[in-house]
């Protein structure tokens, strides 16, 4: 399942935290163990947040990394970010006469972001309003996609842990978004010669290569 979510005008000194507010709010859902619920104020929203230290540094990271993509020199006014979960499924290896594990992608989340430079106090006023706006209706169909889209979810056959890898991501300045998806499918949810999963480390790179930030979380 894929679900799309659009921000059309987001000021740069909000960036972070209306993508925090997304993602928390996403990862509040989907992250499907037992967590302590926290609150999270984002603008005029109030966004319900897991207890989990290693979501949110994650988000921290994908965050600055994303608003530091749209700060670069190239100028960019609309930026995207995936978020993928993942489910642990059995492969056998007929050559070998055993078994394997592989990560088959259940959930995609595609967030676009188009951010934009008010110049006077009147239309920083009207583009906060906006967002607020937006925001809230992003939070709403969030839910909505949550109540109303269950027979996907893999069952969960596991209480040791996250039963469920996931990663965050951001195409690099070269690398379009079909090509990081398909990445992310398939290239970057390895296994390891043992038969386990192994976590995909983010691909760093000069200038004008990729720079996804991926990372696989079991």
């Amino acid at each position: 399942m894929v679900f799309s979510l659009e921000m059309t005008s987001v000021s740069k000194n909000y960036l972070k935290d209306v993508l925090r507010a997304l993602l928390h709010s996403i990862f509040f859902h989907r992250l499907l163990v037992n967590v302590t619920p926290r609150e999270g104020h984002f603008l005029d929203s109030t966004v319900s947040m897991t207890d989990s230290k290693e979501v949110d540094d994650l988000i921290e990271e994908r965050a600055t990394e994303f608003y530091q993509k749209m700060s670069s020199p190239q100028n960019q006014q609309q930026g995207k970010i995936a978020v993928l979960f993942y489910e642990k499924k059995q492969k056998k290896i007929w050559f070998q006469f055993s078994k394997s594990e592989e990560l088959i992608c259940w959930e995609q989340w595609a967030i676009t972001i188009t951010v934009v430079d008010p110049q006077t106090e009147s239309e920083r006023h009207k583009i906060r309003k906006t967002m607020e706006r937006q925001l809230n209706q992003n939070l709403l169909k969030i839910l909505n996609i949550i109540n109303d889209h269950k027979e996907h979810i893999p069952s969960i056959t596991t209480t040791e842990g996250n039963p469920f890898p996931y990663q965050v991501a951001i195409p690099g300045y070269s690398e379009s978004w079909g090509a990081m998806i398909k990445r992310l499918l398939v290239t970057d949810a390895p296994v390891d010669g043992n038969g386990g999963i192994t976590s995909a480390g983010g691909s760093g790179g000069s200038e004008g290569n990729a720079n996804t930030g991926a990372r696989i979380s079991n």
